[in-house]
């Protein structure tokens, strides 16, 4: 299958490069926004793998990159990337363009970028649409994570529309909802984790590669698993 991974240059978006780079028969294409070297590096271990330079903040770097899925044939659009960091400040002291600005830079390329992949997948009659949104969604989120869950909720809700509108075509729109996985992206300190693992059932986090795992398996899923959210927390928020 052809695959589209947006941010595939570290954390859980590289293990999905490689997780689905390992997978036979699998062309994957994958965005990175800043690290050209570490993308370009991934891209040139697997002759199966692409890497292009988007920044979801430039609407002229997603126009291009929409032209660029115009001559492709998308099978499967895993979005994952997130322009900015998850953990701000206390909701009151988060100035409201804060919200405006990250709708802006996550949640319209999202949109642009999925409706460019379903119209090929919708005149094929086959496509898979996951979307990594966060364990948070499901509960009451940490402090200062208000406008990265609202953003995250807000393409949940659209997942849902997806697999109702999109599922006559033979199109699934699934979410994967990961807790807390220590990547740089989610960085905190040293004292932070050890407090995480020590209140985890496993006591142990999740690592970016289980979650990988997981999603690969939705590659050879039934078309009929559709509209569904997967928790991966260990069972530490259940919907």
């Amino acid at each position: 299958m052809n695959i589209i991974i947006t941010g595939g240059s570290s954390g859980l978006g590289k293990a999905l490069v490689e997780a689905c780079a390992a997978s036979a028969g699998h062309q994957v294409l994958f965005t990175y926004c800043r690290h050209e070297d570490e993308a370009q590096a991934l891209a040139g271990q697997y002759a199966n793998v692409r890497a292009v330079q988007v920044d979801f903040t430039d609407e002229a770097s997603v126009d291009q990159f929409i032209q660029i899925l115009s001559n492709e044939q998308v099978d499967v659009l895993i979005n994952n990337a997130y322009a900015g960091t998850a953990q701000g400040v206390h909701f009151h002291k988060t100035a409201p363009d804060d919200f405006s600005k990250a709708f802006h830079d996550n949640v319209m390329p999202v949109i642009r970028i999925t409706q460019a992949c379903a119209q090929g997948m919708r005149k094929r009659k086959f496509g898979k649409i996951i979307n990594i949104i966060t364990s948070y969604v499901m509960d009451v989120p940490p402090t200062g994570f208000s406008v990265y869950t609202a953003t995250k909720a807000y393409i949940r809700q659209l997942s849902k529309s997806w697999s109702k509108e999109l599922g006559r075509f033979n199109i699934t729109s699934n979410c994967i909802l990961p807790d807390y996985m220590q990547t740089d992206f989610g960085k905190v300190e040293d004292f932070q984790l050890e407090q995480m693992k020590e209140a985890h059932p496993l006591k142990k986090l999740l690592q970016p590669e289980e979650v990988a795992g997981i999603i690969v398996s939705l590659l050879e899923a039934s078309q009929q698993l559709n509209g569904v959210e997967i928790p991966v927390n260990a069972a530490q928020h259940i919907i």
